[in-house]
């Protein structure tokens, strides 16, 4: 009898320590579902789209700071090439 007690015990803390930690190996079709969902925003790249003072269109990987900008989509057959500096201005 105190064999079985043992056990039942011995199952009952494994179950509670499995429950607490969060469920390790199991997830709801949500969770999973969230998850993949997270990955394929982390694997695309985000470009911004916003006016400088001048009126010239940049287009930049962290939003602009108190400007209006929009979020460019990037497909996959669309290569984006880094430009270095910007051109220097025509003299007047």
């Amino acid at each position: 009898m105190s064999r079985g007690i043992a056990w039942l015990l011995g199952i009952t803390m494994v179950l509670a320590v499995w429950w607490f930690a969060g469920h390790p190996g199991y997830e709801t079709r949500e969770q999973k579902f969230q998850q993949r969902q997270a990955s394929e925003e982390a694997t695309t790249p985000k470009l911004y789209r916003w006016k400088d003072d001048k009126g010239v269109t940049q287009i930049t990987q962290a939003p602009p700071k108190g400007r209006k900008y929009r979020v460019v989509e990037i497909r996959e057959d669309q290569n984006i090439i880094e430009s270095g500096a910007p051109a220097p201005e025509p003299p007047q």
